[in-house]
């Protein structure tokens, strides 16, 4: 019973630290790549890893959430703002970047003030268990109840969105 316990939570960090090299590397390809296609894909890549250690931590809302938004909108629209520039037929389009030196200064710091603020912390918190039956169904029955009106309301924006990216592509054409 215990070895079975211990080889899961090593199961569950392997996975983990899959993920996080992962996402380490396709973030680090994002930055370096100078193809903006090739920086969308490896974002796609860094965004799925992103959510599969939302899943890892039984955090499934946020895990679908990172899914269907950022993968499934951002990096889609993205691409199709990339591959419908009128610019990417005439030549391709590269991400330059000269400033690597106090960039990579900048993320130093961050680096270092995450780590002591991470090491400082304690990690209290982590302890609390999950609600029977997920976050997932508490956050849809808040959704469908009391907030349904600003639920909806963003369901319009989006969708006016939608048709006036609709009319510029039409009238582009014309």
């Amino acid at each position: 019973m215990i070895f079975s316990f211990i080889n899961g939570q090593l199961i569950t960090y392997g996975f983990f630290l899959l993920f996080a090299v992962a996402a380490i590397a396709s973030a680090l390809l994002v930055v370096t790549v100078k193809s903006v296609m090739h920086g969308a894909l490896f974002l796609a890549a860094f965004l799925l890893s992103v959510a599969a250690m939302f899943f890892i931590f039984d955090a499934d809302f946020l895990g679908i959430v990172q899914i269907l938004l950022y993968i499934g909108g951002v990096i889609v629209l993205i691409l199709f703002a990339v591959m419908l520039t009128s610019r990417v037929s005439s030549r391709l389009i590269q991400q330059t970047n000269e400033q690597k030196f106090p960039a990579l200064l900048v993320c130093s710091f961050l680096f270092c003030l995450l780590a002591y603020v991470l090491l400082t912390s304690g990690l209290k918190g982590f302890e609390r268990p999950l609600a029977e039956g997920g976050i997932t169904k508490d956050i849809g029955r808040l959704l469908m109840t009391i907030y349904v009106l600003p639920f909806e309301v963003a369901s319009l924006v989006l969708l006016g969105a939608l048709i006036g990216a609709m009319v510029l592509v039409g009238k582009k054409d014309e």
